[in-house]
């Protein structure tokens, strides 16, 4: 029987246990993370405006992989392999040894990687690090914090931490270009200029010294796949990558529902000889809250603002947590 290790609790990778637990593999597999919960960076505003408690944030891991009879293990993967193109984990034998930084090595006939874009300085992952710096800026007294990065995570955790912080914060956003949402429409644009301009978050081309910055954009992903979405250059589809730690051979949106997307085609590859090609979606739904009742939302060019975007986000957000 053959082994197929999961490496990273990512979106597509939730999306896999739970086809699994509906369509059992003639395989076992098995999960290592380096935690027992997911965080749902999506849910990351309502927790920094306090809105909902840190488990309303997290998939619960080992009730998933129970629900999937998957192997569930605790334990941190050895990152720098991915600079090395995986040349240490697939020897000519064919099989697949990954590496862990408190785990014993584990082999597998197939890997699969959701682990995420590298880590930045200051940036929201870990979560609970970054929660902490949260509530020390809490604390103070007139706390200034600059944001690099205008897309959409910039702008909600900006919009988020004026909530939690009050207006005596100094709340700055870094974009070099002065464009806000670049993939978004124009609507979706002027409306989120208009909220943070409410919000008194001041855009600048550079952010002052002196302010505690924290990255919000996702740097460029470094394992480059094919269209299969396994590794690109490998003879044979043994091992993937999904989400913000893959390059696709074109361009992707940097989003969950990319991520989810890839999952669906990702559990058909992990257990199949003749692996399909991902096909990205045209246009995604994207939403984009502006406080805890209002949101702006855009799929494709189409674009709406109000209270019936965040009803549709509250219900998306408690069922991918709660599935």
């Amino acid at each position: 029987m053959k082994r197929i290790l999961l490496i990273g609790a990512g979106h597509a990778h939730i999306v896999v246990l739970r086809h699994f637990a509906k369509h059992r593999p003639n395989a076992e597999v098995i999960l290592v993370n380096d935690s027992e919960h997911a965080w749902y960076t999506g849910a990351l505003p309502a927790l920094i405006r306090g809105d909902i408690k840190p488990e309303q944030a997290q998939v619960d891991l080992k009730k998933l992989t129970d629900r999937a009879s998957v192997s569930f293990r605790i334990a941190t993967f050895e990152r720098h392999c991915e600079e090395r193109r995986y040349d240490a984990i697939h020897p000519p034998s064919h099989s697949i040894t990954a590496h862990f930084t408190n785990h014993p090595p584990i082999d597998c006939d197939i890997l699969s990687l959701s682990i995420g874009s590298p880590k930045t300085l200051n940036g929201i992952k870990p979560i609970p690090d970054f929660l902490r710096r949260v509530a020390r800026w809490e604390a103070a007294q007139n706390p200034k914090v600059g944001i690099i990065g205008s897309g959409a995570a910039g702008i909600e955790i900006a919009l988020a931490l004026r909530i939690r912080l009050g207006k005596n914060a100094e709340i700055h956003i870094q974009s070099r270009d002065g464009i806000l949402l670049p993939t978004a429409p124009a609507k979706a644009k002027k409306n989120a200029a208009r909220a943070l301009q409410n919000a008194n978050i001041k855009i600048v081309k550079r952010l002052l010294a002196g302010l505690d910055t924290i990255t919000a954009f996702t740097p460029e992903a470094r394992i480059e796949v094919a269209k299969t979405l396994a590794l690109a250059g490998h003879p044979q589809d043994t091992i993937f990558a999904t989400g913000d730690s893959a390059k696709f051979p074109s361009p992707l949106p940097r989003s969950g529902a990319i991520a989810v997307a890839q999952g669906r085609t990702l559990a058909y590859n992990l257990t199949h000889a003749q692996p399909k090609n991902f096909k990205p979606p045209l246009a995604s739904l994207a939403i984009l809250s502006l406080d805890s009742t209002h949101a702006i939302a855009w799929y494709g060019v189409f674009s709406c603002t109000g209270r019936l975007p965040m009803h549709v986000k509250n219900y998306l957000d408690r069922s991918w947590i709660e599935s």
